[in-house]
């Protein structure tokens, strides 16, 4: 009887309605810093051009420049719009990319080749 009752006392509750919102809202929260942090993330490397390549998909061009590092490490960068970094000319920087080249990226981003998640370049400069 006693159980009966503490559920009784709940029943008008707006508890459940409560707790739907603030999920909902830990969810929306939780996504826009996903989509926001990756910005955090910045690099600067100093790279030789080895290859460079165009993917299309659905009408969509993803540029990607395949480099190595001083080191000798393989890094690949993708080179796409960023409207967050003002960024809108990926093909005219792109396309003014040499191989066999020297050059000093600045990036952003995750690498993560498994996913095909790969830095995007904010800024390139050539190197002597």
């Amino acid at each position: 009887m006693i159980r009966n009752n503490f559920f009784y006392k709940f029943r008008y509750n707006r508890f459940p309605r409560f707790k739907i919102k603030t999920i909902i809202i830990i969810i929306i929260l939780m996504i826009g810093v996903i989509m926001v942090s990756p910005h955090f993330f910045r690099s600067t490397y100093t790279v030789t051009v080895a290859n460079k390549r165009i993917i299309r998909s659905k009408n969509v061009d993803t540029y990607l420049i395949y480099t190595q590092t001083q080191a000798g490490n393989i890094r690949i960068f993708k080179d796409a719009n960023s409207l967050m970094e003002f960024k809108i000319r990926s093909a005219d920087v792109y396309w003014g990319v040499i191989i066999n080249r020297k050059y000093q990226i600045r990036a952003y981003g995750f690498s993560i080749p498994i996913i095909s998640s790969y830095q995007n370049i904010i800024n390139i400069k050539g190197v002597n």
